[in-house]
């Protein structure tokens, strides 16, 4: 079997998101928030009012994980549940003025942390970079498209040919 594991680009990938996921935890740890809930608490006051499908869309976490941890940052006074006027089934989130504060002093300690990831690139590989790994990323997504679609079929073929019995 012919195999590098150092050069699969999945375990590139991996290995570099623990890495830069433990050290941006370092570097956040004194607002007493992860980077999971930066990414929430920023995304809410990027754009406030968001549902909490929204929210879940826009950092691509699962549902079930973002009612977590949006009942954790309520608790911590930096989001607030607030009912939709036209919709009461809707639920949209808002930062609090304690988020808009921490957003303004994390954001420079993000900014430089995504200088030091790409420390000695030049502006046109951080480029190639992005959309290189943009690249990467749609190739997943089609991936998964594809493999939904077989299920689908499968899932067809097997109905068909029981219903056939």
């Amino acid at each position: 079997m012919q195999f590098d594991m150092n050069l699969s680009l999945g375990f590139i990938l991996n290995r570099t998101s623990i890495q830069s996921k433990a050290l941006f935890t370092q570097r956040i740890k004194q607002f007493d928030i992860s980077p999971e809930q930066w990414s929430l608490v920023f995304r809410t006051v990027e754009s406030k009012g968001l549902t909490q499908k929204e929210l879940s869309d826009s950092t691509y976490k699962d549902q079930a994980n973002i009612t977590r941890s949006i009942d954790r940052l309520e608790k911590k006074s930096l989001l607030k549940r607030v009912p939709n006027h036209n919709d009461r089934r809707i639920i949209n989130i808002f930062p609090t003025e304690d988020a808009i504060n921490l957003v303004d002093t994390i954001i420079p300690i993000s900014s430089e942390f995504n200088s030091i990831l790409t420390k000695d690139f030049s502006k046109e590989e951080k480029k190639q970079l992005i959309k290189l790994l943009n690249k990467v990323y749609e190739n997943l997504l089609k991936e998964e498209l594809n493999e939904t679609k077989k299920i689908l079929f499968y899932t067809q073929e097997k109905n068909i040919s029981q219903s056939n019995v």
